[in-house]
C-alpha cells in the first residue's frame, strides 16, 4: 500500500500568498481611515473630558479658571489659572497642557479662549480635524458641560452641528 505525502504544495503555499496579499491591499487603506478616526476621536474626547474637569475644578475652588487655545500645525490647550497663560511655553499658570504630539495626525483648526468662573459658557472651544478630513467640534453648552459634535456628519458615534 502506497501513501500519498501530506503537507502543501508549492502552488496551494503561493496561491495562498498571493490571495492573502491582494486581501491585504484591499484592507490597508480602511486600515488607516480607522486609526485616523480613533485618533480624532481620543482628541476630542480628551478636550471635552478635560473641559468638564476645569469647569468642576472652577466650582471647587471658587475662583475662574480658564482655557488657552493655540491653534495650527503645532496646536495647544492649557487649562489654566490665569488669562494669557501661553500654552506653548512652561509656566506655574498651567493645570494641565496638551500638545499636538500628544495627538499624531490631529490638527486644531480653530479654538476659542474660554473663562470659567460658575457661569455657563456656551460656547464653541475647538475644532479638530483627522488626516483623513474628518472633523469634530468641541463646544460648551449653556449649561456648562461639554459636547462633542461632526459639522459634516462624517464621524459615527457623534451627533450633528
Amino acid at each position: 500500500m502506497h501513501t500519498r505525502p501530506r503537507g502543501f504544495t508549492l502552488l496551494e503555499l503561493m496561491l495562498t500568498l498571493a490571495i492573502v496579499s491582494v486581501l491585504l491591499t484591499l484592507a490597508l487603506p480602511s486600515f488607516g481611515s480607522i486609526v485616523s478616526r480613533h485618533r480624532l476621536k481620543a482628541a476630542a474626547e480628551q478636550l471635552a473630558a478635560d473641559l468638564g474637569e476645569l469647569r468642576f475644578l472652577a466650582a471647587q475652588r471658587g475662583v475662574p479658571l480658564h482655557l488657552q487655545v493655540q491653534a495650527g500645525a503645532q496646536w495647544c490647550y492649557a487649562l489654566a489659572t490665569a488669562s494669557g497663560c501661553d500654552c506653548r511655553v512652561s509656566q506655574a499658570c498651567q493645570l494641565k497642557t496638551v500638545r499636538a504630539q500628544d495627538h499624531p495626525g490631529v490638527t486644531l483648526l480653530e479654538g476659542r479662549d474660554l473663562r470659567f468662573d460658575g457661569n455657563p459658557a456656551g460656547a464653541d472651544a475647538a475644532l479638530l480635524q483627522g488626516s483623513e478630513g474628518a472633523r469634530l467640534r468641541v463646544a460648551v453648552t449653556p449649561l456648562g458641560r461639554p459636547k462633542i459634535c461632526t459639522p459634516d456628519g462624517a464621524v459615527s458615534g457623534y451627533p450633528a452641528c
